[in-house]
């Protein structure tokens, strides 16, 4: 964030903790605390740039490179029911919501390009103080936008539960589920789609022209290459040997890329027409149309503002590398820097040995705190005794669970939790995918499953998105997946009614 800011001093109580109802926004793995203090501070200081509002208080918890947040229940509740509100009222101002993120994303992948190593090195200090402010503020102003369709349809489903409404009007309960999916299915394909058919055209090449592959794997490469990094960029990017070897396995599969290809365009076609037919038959207003029409484009996105970040968290690798560096610290100790932070050490205000034991203790356990105008970091015992009172969620022994329909469909088969590329090789088709959240690092997993279970997440989610666009049956936002269900559980998912059935 742009602003400056203060040290909050003795502000969390374990009484202030206990005394509020807090809400588990999301449990990512994998992750960098310097790429979450941008999102953590905008959602209590920049979100209101954009729509009026920002959330009161937003706790942190990071534990290595795992982290939790918390959002206070009504806060997030209430903010939920403000942003719909404004786009009900005025779709218009959804319509910004969709153009703006597009805009704020293609500037930060624009600025990333420029973050090579070669030039990196050559820059001064006072040089690479603004072009970390630079990429702090344009992203920050993204993620002002960028938040907007999360808060409306991640946390309460507000967006969807709002749209059920209208359709309840003019359909039958039994109908409800499918027709919404039908609504949901945008003009234009996500990145994740795009790349997913990029590649399907390799194979088709290699099948009746070998000789031009090379220029076309390059082209593709171009394109698609950093979406692999993720957050921490653990296995790097994607290079020319991963898609020859892709490739080959494709063909030995049997499958056909050509027909497959005819094939995903011919669905979707026929649901972009069935999704034409059923508004024309449902007869809604121009304004509820407008409305559906939002709701649609907010998956897509979702997904070209991740693609962007993607990219930028390839790029400022090399922005952090530079740092450590210059600072002489270890790269996983400069990812626990906050701004403030990286400025002093540059201008020489702050010593690194100094602060190296600090940064130890919070890659080891930190609790981060942020509110409007201010922040603060805990780390240790007291750390710990925040995070244990946060964290008091009953663990479950349900039978049944119960989430939101992303992709119709019914299944039956044996759990297996899939959060990141380490747990893709207990795969088998057939299984049921079930994960906190799914990235774009574990399609390879998700194209084998029967069907995706997911905890969090709505309508603008992965899984969502790529669930429908692979037309397995999936069930989003069970809030408990990953806690009442374990590996070898067999399972029945029901994705028309939203409901997993443990039968073993």
């Amino acid at each position: 964030m742009s602003i400056e800011k203060k040290k909050l001093k003795n502000i969390i109580f374990l009484s202030n903790i206990k005394g509020n109802n807090w809400l588990l926004a999301e449990d990512i793995p994998n992750i960098n605390f310097n790429f979450c203090q941008i999102w953590l501070t905008a959602f209590a200081n920049d979100l209101s740039r954009a729509c009026g509002r920002n959330y009161k208080k937003v706790i942190l918890v990071n534990q290595g490179f795992d982290i939790k947040f918390y959002f206070g229940k009504k806060d997030s509740a209430e903010f939920s029911k403000f942003v719909l509100n404004k786009i009900i009222k005025n779709p218009r101002f959804g319509e910004k919501i969709n153009q703006e993120i597009r805009k704020g994303s293609d500037r930060l992948k624009k600025y990333s390009a420029k973050l090579r190593p070669e030039i990196l090195s050559k820059l001064s200090n006072r040089e690479l103080i603004k072009i970390y402010a630079d990429l702090d503020k344009i992203h920050t102003d993204l993620y002002s936008w960028g938040w907007l369709p999360n808060v409306v349809d991640m946390f309460q489903n507000d967006f969807t539960v709002y749209l059920k409404k209208l359709l309840r009007k003019k359909l039958d309960e039994n109908k409800i589920n499918q027709a919404l999916i039908a609504l949901s299915i945008a003009k234009e394909k996500s990145i994740f789609q795009k790349d997913h058919e990029s590649f399907l055209r390799l194979v088709a090449l290699k099948e009746i022209n070998s000789l031009k592959l090379t220029a076309a794997v390059n082209s593709h490469l171009k394109k698609y290459f950093y979406l692999k990094y993720l957050w921490l960029g653990k296995d790097g990017v994607y290079n020319f040997d991963y898609y020859v070897k892709e490739i080959d396995k494709f063909i030995k599969s049997g499958e056909q890329a050509a027909g497959l290809l005819k094939k995903e365009e011919k669905i979707f076609k026929e649901t972009l027409e069935q999704r034409r037919k059923l508004i024309k038959k449902l007869k809604f207003s121009r304004k509820e149309i407008d409305i559906f029409n939002i709701y649609a484009d907010f998956a897509v996105t979702k997904a070209y503002r991740r693609d962007a970040q993607i990219y930028w968290a390839y790029s400022s690798g090399f922005l952090l590398e530079e740092f450590a560096k210059r600072f002489n610290l270890p790269k996983k100790l400069i990812y626990f820097l906050v701004p403030a932070e990286i400025n002093g050490l540059l201008q020489n205000k702050i010593s690194a040995k100094i602060l190296k034991q600090e940064l130890s203790d919070r890659f080891k356990f930190m609790v981060y705190y942020t509110e409007k105008g201010g922040e603060q970091i805990i780390t240790g015992n007291s750390a710990r005794e925040i995070a244990k009172e946060l964290d008091k969620e009953e663990k479950s022994d349900l039978k049944e669970l119960s989430g939101q329909t992303a992709c119709m469909g019914k299944a039956r088969g044996r759990v297996k939790i899939v959060n990141s590329i380490m747990d893709m090789k207990k795969m088998e088709k057939g299984d049921i995918l079930v994960s906190i959240a799914t990235n774009p690092d574990i399609v390879a997993a998700m194209k084998k499953a029967a069907a995706i279970i997911t905890e969090q997440g709505g309508i603008t989610s992965h899984a969502a998105i790529v669930s429908r666009e692979l037309r397995i049956p999936c069930i989003i936002g069970t809030r408990v997946a990953t806690k009442a269900l374990k590996d070898g559980d067999l399972v029945e998912v029901d994705a028309n009614k939203g409901i997993v059935k443990i039968l073993k």
